[in-house]
């Protein structure tokens, strides 16, 4: 069994966010949208039902920011650790923050922010998933449970 780092979530705020990304609230807002190397944007629904909050991996992407839109007003918890991190040791992980979206506002993850879900709170989340349609060749995955024998259990 892989050793467990707990995470307390906490509710999102556009300053504690600030280091992955934007938070875009219900009033307008706007986010710093953007593609790099030719790349090109795909918009989809990605649909989740409820599992267990322990995060084994984190994935990053650095040709495009992802924004993720929480639909139905459903909450969702989003686990993201800054650009660059290196997670060569299970020290690196003193740097994964979780955070609650209550379902009144967006996300804009920044170039290269590690990230793992949103996935629902309660039974189940819609989200509307704006990102790099390279996505696949584009995305760094820290794999901690098999490199570093440590998942991140996420505590609401």
């Amino acid at each position: 069994m892989p050793i467990e780092h707990v995470v307390v979530a906490q509710p999102i705020s556009a300053e504690d966010f600030a280091p992955f990304g934007d938070l875009l609230a219900v009033e307008p807002d706007e986010a710093r949208i953007a593609v790099r190397d030719g790349e090109e944007w795909v918009l989809n629904i990605l649909s989740y039902d409820h599992r267990p909050l322990v995060c084994d991996h984190l994935n990053a992407h650095h040709r495009a920011t992802q924004m993720l839109v929480p639909l139905g007003m459903r909450p969702a918890l989003l686990v993201v650790a800054p650009p660059g991190t290196a997670f060569d040791s299970p020290a690196c992980l003193a740097q994964v923050r979780a955070f609650v979206l209550d379902g009144s506002a967006a996300v804009n993850l920044g170039f290269g922010t590690w990230h793992w879900g949103p996935y629902p709170v309660g039974d189940h989340v819609d989200l509307l998933n704006l990102q790099g349609r390279g996505f696949a060749n584009d995305n760094e995955v820290a794999h901690l449970a098999r490199d570093l024998d440590t998942v991140v259990r996420v505590q609401l």
